[in-house]
C-alpha cells in the first residue's frame, strides 16, 4: 500500500467506500470466529461504524469507555443506545481519573507528537528520542523535534505529556481485550491525521490480523464529508453536541489542537459547561493549574483562554 493507492481509494464514491467497508467488516469478522467488538466513542464516526457493523453482525459488541473527560451529550447519546432495543454497548472506565493523570504525567497540549518530544527532551535529553526532540539528530529515521516556538516549554514548571490518551483511552481497551478475547473494530481515518496516515501505509490495509495488533479500521479510507453525506443518507441520529456546534469530540478538555484559531473546543465548553470548564481549568500538575498552562501555551499564537480574552470594541 502506498500514498497513491490511498488517495485513489479516498476518491472512491460514497457507495464504493460503504461496499468496501462491509467487506473489511465481515472478514475480520468471519477470521476471528465472531469475537470482535466495535470502539464505540459516541462521537458520529463511531455511529456511522456501529451502523455499518450492525448492517454485518446485527448482535455485534460496542464498548464506550467513560474516560471522565466526555462530554455529557457524548455519555447521554450512548445511555440512549445502551437502551435502545437490538444495541449491545458496554460501559467500562479507566483506572485514574483525568486530575489523577494530568498530576502524574503532565497536561496533554498542542499534539501527541509534540507533547511526547517536550517530555523526552526534558527528562530524557541523552536517549535517542530526547536527542531528536532538541534536533540534535538528524534524517529521516529521527522524527519528533520540538518546534522552535514551543521548545521554552522544557524548561517550564509543568509538564506535558501525551500519556493522557494511553491511560484513558488504550489501557482500559487493551485490558478488556485481554479480560474478554475480543478484537477491536474501530472508527479511524487515515485523513485525520500524519499519523494515522503513516499508520495504514504500514498497515498496508484496514484489518491487521498481526499477532501483536489484530484490529479493523473499515473507515480508513473515508473522509470527513463521507461521514456527514453517509449520517444524511442513513437518518442516523448523532450526539446533540454536534448541534451545538462541536466540530469533533474526543476528550472535552483535551488540549489538542486548541492552539489553533479555528479550534472551537474550549469556547464551547465555557459556554456550555461553565462549571464544568471551571473544575478542569484547576486541575494541576507540579502545582501549576492547567488554566496557566492553557495559557501560556495559546499566547505563543497571540490567542487566549475564552474567559480571558480582552474586550473589543464590539463586545
Amino acid at each position: 500500500m502506498d500514498l497513491q493507492e490511498l488517495r485513489e481509494r479516498q476518491s472512491w464514491t460514497l457507495r464504493q467506500k460503504i461496499d468496501h467497508s462491509l467487506g473489511v467488516i465481515d472478514q475480520f469478522i468471519s477470521r476471528l470466529n465472531g469475537q470482535v467488538y466495535v470502539g464505540f466513542s459516541g462521537g458520529k464516526d463511531s455511529t456511522v461504524l456501529l451502523d455499518l457493523c450492525r448492517i454485518v453482525k446485527p448482535d455485534i459488541k460496542a464498548v464506550f469507555c467513560n474516560t471522565g473527560n466526555e462530554y455529557p451529550d457524548i455519555v447521554r447519546f450512548v445511555r440512549e443506545l445502551k437502551n435502545t432495543e437490538g444495541y449491545d454497548i458496554e460501559i467500562i472506565y479507566p483506572t485514574l481519573k483525568p486530575a489523577q493523570i494530568f498530576e502524574k504525567y503532565g497536561f496533554p497540549i498542542i499534539s501527541k507528537e509534540v507533547s511526547e518530544a517536550i517530555y523526552a527532551g526534558k527528562h530524557n535529553p541523552l536517549s535517542v528520542k530526547g536527542k531528536a526532540a532538541l534536533g540534535l539528530l538528524r534524517g529521516r529515521k529521527f522524527k519528533g523535534e520540538i518546534p522552535l516556538k514551543y521548545r521554552k516549554f522544557i524548561r517550564s514548571q509543568f509538564d506535558i505529556n501525551n500519556k493522557c490518551c494511553y491511560a484513558l483511552k488504550k489501557q482500559p481497551s487493551r485490558m478488556y481485550q485481554k479480560n474478554t478475547g475480543l478484537y477491536p473494530i474501530l472508527g479511524t481515518m487515515a485523513s485525520e491525521s500524519r499519523l494515522r496516515q503513516q499508520s495504514y501505509l504500514r498497515q498496508g490495509g484496514c484489518n491487521s490480523f498481526d499477532g501483536k495488533t489484530i484490529k479493523s479500521l473499515p473507515l480508513s479510507i473515508w473522509l470527513e464529508e463521507d461521514i456527514w453525506a453517509y449520517i444524511r443518507d442513513r437518518g442516523l441520529k448523532i450526539s446533540d453536541i454536534y448541534h451545538k456546534g462541536a466540530k469533533r469530540t474526543g476528550c472535552m478538555f483535551c488540549g489538542y489542537g486548541c492552539q489553533f484559531k479555528d479550534d472551537n473546543r474550549l469556547q464551547l465548553c465555557y459556554e456550555l459547561y461553565p462549571k464544568m470548564y471551571n473544575h478542569f481549568m484547576n486541575y494541576t500538575n507540579n502545582g501549576v493549574t492547567y488554566r496557566e498552562a492553557m495559557r501560556q501555551v495559546l499566547a505563543v499564537n497571540g490567542l487566549f483562554l475564552p474567559d480571558e480574552k480582552p474586550k473589543t470594541l464590539f463586545d
